[in-house]
C-alpha cells in the first residue's frame, strides 16, 4: 500500500520473531520452522507478539494471501503449553472477519488465557496505493460503535472469568465514534499501548497530572504550531487546547495536516509525510516554533518521504522540535 520510489527498508515485511520478542513487532507464525519453535520455547522468547486476525484458517490464508500457511490454533496451543506467553491482534476489515468469525476468533485465542495475555482489534489502514489488492471497506463512526458495544460485552464476561478484560479496541475506534476514552482500569496492564491501545488514555493522564507544572504566563510572547493527525485533532482541541490557551504571552495554534501522501483516509499522526507538513505549514501563520509528534519520525529521524525535520526548517526558516508522549515535559522544556 505503499508509492513507488520510497527507501528500501519500507518495502520490507518483517517476520523475525526474534524482534517480535525484543521490540513487541507483530508476526503471523507463517515462517516459523520446527527450529525456530523449538529455538522459542528452550530459550523463552516470551512474550511474542502474533497477528490473527482470524482463527477460521480458510479465511486467514485468504487474508494472508498465503495458502500453505500453517493453522494458527495448533501453533498457539503449542507456544502456550510450553509457557510462551502471546499477545494477539485482530486488524478489523468491515465486512470480511468481522461478524460471527471476529466472535468466534475472540473466543477461540480466549481459551488460552493466561497465555494469550490479551487481544487488540484494531482498524484495517487503507491507502491509496491499492493496486491489485482486495476492495475493502473503510471503518466509519457507526461501525466503530457497534463494535465498541460488542466488545463491552464480551469484557464483561471476560472480566468476571479471568477479572482481565482481555480484549481491547484500539483507541482509533473511540476516536472514530466520537466517545470518550475509557478511564485507566479498562486497559488492565496497558499490554499493547505501542499498537494504539491505551496510547491517549495515558497521554491524557500524563498531561492532566503534569499540568500544574505549566506557567501561568511567560516572560516574553510565543508563537507556538502543534502539528497532528486529522484523527486526534477534536480531542486535543476539547482536553489539551484549552488547557494551553490559559496561559498568558503564549499563542497556540493545533495544526492538523491532511495525508496526501497515502491518501485522506490516514488520519493517523504515525503516518504524515514530512511533505505534507511543509505544505500545510506554508499555508499557516507563522509561527516562532512547530512542534511535531514524536511518531512521525523513526528512530533515524526521518519521515516516511525521507525528509527531516532539519529540511522543513531549511525551508521555513522556523525552528523545529520534536515532541514526546509526555507533552508537559515537552513543553516545559521550551517554555
Amino acid at each position: 500500500q505503499l508509492p513507488q520510489g520510497l527507501r528500501k527498508a519500507l518495502y520490507f515485511k518483517d517476520e523475525d520473531y526474534r524482534l517480535s520478542f525484543l521490540h513487541g513487532n507483530f508476526i503471523t507464525l507463517t515462517n516459523l520452522s520446527e527450529q525456530d519453535i523449538q529455538r522459542i520455547i528452550k530459550q523463552r522468547l516470551s512474550p511474542l507478539y502474533v497477528s490473527v486476525h482470524s482463527s477460521d484458517e480458510s479465511l486467514r490464508k485468504k487474508m494472508l494471501g498465503n495458502p500453505k500457511a500453517p493453522d494458527i490454533l495448533p501453533l498457539i496451543h503449542r507456544l502456550t503449553e510450553n509457557r510462551i506467553e502471546l499477545h494477539t491482534q485482530i486488524v478489523l476489515c468491515p465486512g470480511v472477519n468481522n461478524g460471527p468469525y471476529l466472535e468466534k476468533t475472540v473466543y477461540d485465542l480466549s481459551l488460552f488465557y493466561p497465555w494469550v495475555k490479551s487481544l487488540a482489534i484494531v482498524p484495517v489502514g487503507l491507502t491509496r496505493y491499492r493496486k491489485g489488492l482486495p476492495r475493502l471497506k473503510h471503518v466509519d463512526r457507526e461501525y466503530s460503535r457497534k463494535l465498541i458495544k460488542s466488545v463491552k460485552h464480551w469484557q464483561s464476561y471476560f472480566r468476571r472469568k479471568f477479572k482481565s478484560n482481555f480484549v481491547y479496541v484500539a483507541d482509533e475506534f473511540y476516536l472514530l465514534a466520537g466517545l470518550d476514552i475509557p478511564p485507566k482500569k479498562y486497559y488492565d496492564e496497558f499490554y499493547q499501548i505501542e499498537n494504539g491501545v491505551g496510547m491517549v488514555r495515558e497521554f491524557l493522564d500524563n498531561f492532566n497530572k503534569q499540568g500544574r507544572l505549566l506557567p501561568r504566563r511567560l516572560k516574553n510572547k510565543l508563537s507556538l504550531t502543534l502539528i497532528t493527525g486529522a484523527l486526534a485533532d477534536k480531542f486535543l482541541r476539547g482536553h489539551i487546547l484549552r488547557r494551553l490557551e490559559q496561559i498568558k504571552c503564549l499563542n497556540v495554534n493545533l495544526l492538523p495536516v491532511k495525508n496526501n501522501f497515502l491518501g485522506k483516509s490516514v488520519t493517523v499522526t504515525g503516518l504524515l509525510s514530512g511533505g505534507d507538513i511543509l505544505k500545510t505549514l506554508r499555508k499557516s501563520n507563522h509561527a516562532d516554533l512547530v512542534m511535531l509528534p514524536p511518531n512521525c519520525l523513526n528512530s533515524d529521524g526521518f519521515f516516511l518521504d525521507d525528509l527531516k525535520p532539519s529540511d522543513l526548517k531549511k525551508e521555513l526558516g522556523t525552528k523545529i522540535v520534536i515532541g514526546s508522549y509526555d507533552l508537559v515535559k515537552s513543553l516545559l522544556s521550551i517554555l
